[in-house]
């Protein structure tokens, strides 16, 4: 059910960041005032808010129709017409000779050849073809009569003609060359070629007229229009000249007053008004869900980051309203320069990277920079050189706060981002994509504003949603906190414990890729809870103690395991960051306290049950709080070891962890079995530092004499108090 719950906050945050982001970057807040007619007065200073490029439509429209009204129509003069109509002459011939050849009578002839052709000729023209002697001449001659008559422009509609041919036509002929033509001279209509026909054949034939007739009647039936108008071809051309006419532009700049309060609205005001009105209101539907989609493809390639690689941030909803915050304030920011005449190159996009970095982690921060870049580029009206600066400085500052340990650090990393700022705006100027010199200043200002503002907020984040980074570590590092000191004077043991601890801890983080600063910091406070009664454990007592020795088991088991409680009580009151917290709260995870377990076994054998003897949890779920758990068992039961060597300190190591990982203590951490094999070489080498042989001094002889071997015989007393004991033997647990 919880975690049902924590799904449906996640969803809930996710989808009011989403509309929060779209609210941000649509246009609705930059639309103008209702629409001014020409002449009207302006109420008020209109300004450009982004480069606005008005196109002057009518002045455009003009000089397009110009260029169509110049576009001459087209003609095609098809000259392949005469093979074609050569060909069906040809046709009616082999008709004429296959009919001769037969063996019928006249009459049958002529109704046969008027079958046979495939036009309709006049029965004398039929019998002049069957009688005369001469076919193939006649042929010859008739396709004499087409080849000089269709190298002639035939034209089928001439009144279409004379309203084209008034400024001239194009011509262009069947292989692909143009010409123009300027008067009609040289084009025939149909009537006008069949008369031209009827001379060439009585040319042709001048004593014989019914050979002239039947060619006349056979060349003007084959006869057609070679010459048309070509719609598709000019409208293509007329097409062309009026795409050739570039629009006219007025440019007005980012900031430049568009129409001046109290004066007059001119014509051209009006269009740039009218293209200014068109650009955000009438667009703002299609612009808002472009945008809207770029936001959440954009969430989701970070929500899947973190999925993947950082699970731990997607789980805490405290760390995801940063995330969205920052991300915020940062748009914000960038819509509110927008507005000004400042230049895009100060919006400061390393200020988030830098906090993301610090509180989140790099990679997070770097992928949240790419996205904030893109997010830079649509706001400033997609100007490509302020989103490349944005993403490099914001890498940069994403970079340079990786081992940041004092806020000082800040004013570094803000010179590393202006000098990167600085580098890409110098290109541009080189380039020639940015003009000012000045624009350099901006990405100057931008680093060192950048890292101010996150040096200011960065405390609000740490105290107001209360999440740990490395400064706040580093804070808490300090031996002087008042709860440290309280530890000290209180329970010296427990402190003294803690401190090997966070030795132990870090160097074993460091190992397996942890946050070591986290692991030695939760090791100093992982046992506060031990300053309420702290006599009762054995690491703070001066002397042997009976007092507690009287308790009952289960009494003593619910001292120890109250200290977990008490820790928690204690590092809440003195603010410490959730992630100290749920490290004091699982350090000891379910672990049972075999030594009061047994005991009270012994006490009584019926009715014990093994949950009273166990801490309530929850196991440690992640590495640090996982490490720190062995760290602290293994530092106890290292105490009862008696100038041990480096191979009894790994197998004891070794038998800790391997009683915590069969006792299921590690299943909720993210430690692997590779990683609690570099713990136990770390642990061992640290133990074998630590428990070292020391030399025997005179001063020490002389204790020795007077008071006895006291080293041997506190081991003798402590040994049972161990952890763990050698094998076989029996186990106790320190607390």
């Amino acid at each position: 059910m919880k975690n049902r719950r924590n799904l449906s906050t996640r969803w809930l945050l996710a989808s009011g960041l989403f509309l929060i982001l779209v609210l941000i970057s649509s246009p609705i807040l930059t639309i103008p005032s209702p629409k001014l007619k020409v002449g009207d007065i302006a109420p008020r200073d209109v300004k450009a808010p982004q480069e606005l490029s008005v196109i002057h439509k009518g002045i455009t429209l003009k000089r397009q129709e110009e260029a169509v009204n110049k576009v001459r129509p087209v003609y095609d003069f098809n000259t392949r017409l005469i093979k074609e109509l050569k060909d069906k002459a040809s046709l009616i011939f082999e008709g004429v000779k296959k009919v001769r050849g037969e063996e019928l009578s006249q009459e049958e002839k002529l109704a046969l050849l008027n079958e046979e052709l495939n036009i309709k000729l006049s029965k004398k023209t039929r019998i002049t073809l069957l009688i005369y002697s001469k076919p193939d001449r006649l042929e010859d001659q008739i396709k004499a009569l087409l080849q000089a008559l269709m190298q002639k422009k035939i034209i089928d509609d001439p009144e279409l003609l004379a309203t084209k041919i008034k400024e001239g036509i194009e011509v262009r002929t069947s292989d692909g060359k143009e010409s123009p033509l300027l008067k009609r001279e040289g084009i025939y209509t149909l009537s006008e070629a069949q008369r031209l026909l009827e001379a060439r054949c009585q040319g042709f034939f001048p004593d014989n007229r019914f050979l002239r007739n039947a060619s006349y009647e056979i060349a003007g039936k084959l006869i057609i229009s070679n010459f048309r108008y070509d719609d598709k071809a000019t409208r293509e051309k007329q097409r062309k000249a009026r795409e050739s006419v570039p629009p006219v532009i007025s440019l007005f700049k980012k900031g430049q007053i568009i129409a001046e309060g109290g004066k007059p609205i001119t014509e051209n005001q009006f269009l740039a008004l009218e293209t200014l009105w068109q650009t955000t209101t009438k667009r703002v539907f299609p612009i808002i869900m472009g945008r809207a989609l770029i936001i959440l493809i954009l969430m989701m390639g970070i929500g899947f980051y973190l999925h993947r690689y950082q699970t731990w941030v997607l789980k805490d909803n405290t760390l995801l309203s940063v995330l969205g915050l920052i991300v915020i304030l940062v748009l914000l920011l960038t819509k509110g320069l927008t507005f000004t005449d400042l230049s895009g190159y100060l919006i400061p996009v390393a200020f988030a990277t830098i906090l993301i970095a610090v509180i989140l982690g790099g990679r997070l921060a770097i992928m949240t920079g790419i996205a904030l870049a893109i997010m830079v580029g649509l706001l400033t009206g997609n100007r490509l050189p302020f989103a490349i600066v944005a993403l490099a400085g914001g890498a940069t500052g994403a970079y340079t706060v990786r081992w940041m340990k004092h806020r000082t650090d800040f004013l570094k990393a803000g010179a590393l981002i202006a000098l990167t700022n600085c580098l890409f705006i110098l290109a541009f100027l080189l380039l020639g994509i940015e003009l000012e010199i000045k624009s350099l200043w901006w990405g100057l200002g931008n680093g060192f504003a950048s890292s101010l503002l996150a040096f200011a907020l960065l405390p609000v984040f740490e105290y107001g949603f209360r999440v740990t980074t490395d400064i706040r570590l580093l804070e808490l590092s300090s031996l002087n906190q008042p709860i440290l000191k309280r530890l000290a004077i209180q329970a010296p043991g427990t402190y003294h414990h803690s401190i090997i601890v966070g030795n132990l801890a870090e160097s074993a983080a460091e190992a397996v890729g942890a946050n070591s600063l986290l692991a030695r910091v939760g090791s100093y406070y992982h046992d506060i809870g031990k300053i309420k009664n702290s006599d009762y454990f054995i690491e703070n007592r001066i002397g042997p103690s009976t007092e507690y020795g009287k308790l009952v088991p289960r009494l003593s088991s619910q001292i120890i395991v109250s200290h977990v409680k008490e820790g928690v009580e204690i590092a809440r009151e003195h603010r410490l960051t959730p992630r100290i917290i749920n490290i004091i709260a699982q350090h000891h995870g379910t672990s049972l306290i075999a030594r009061l377990y047994r005991k009270a076994l012994k006490l009584k054998k019926e009715g014990v049950e093994e949950e009273d003897y166990r801490y309530p949890g929850p196991g440690p779920r992640s590495k640090v709080a996982a490490i720190i758990m062995l760290a602290d068992s293994v530092e106890a039961a290292s105490r009862t070891l008696i100038k041990p060597s480096s191979e009894e300190i790994e197998i004891l190591v070794r038998e800790i962890i391997n009683e915590k990982f069969t006792d299921s203590q590690l299943d909720e951490s993210p430690l692997t079995l590779s990683d609690l094999k570099k713990i136990v070489e770390v642990f061992t080498r640290t133990l074998s530092g630590i428990t070292h042989g020391r030399i025997d001094y005179p001063l020490t002889k002389r204790i020795k004499r007077r008071y006895g071997n006291t080293s041997e015989e506190q081991s003798k007393r402590r040994r049972p108090q161990a952890l763990f004991g050698k094998k076989g033997s029996q186990k106790s647990t320190r607390d």
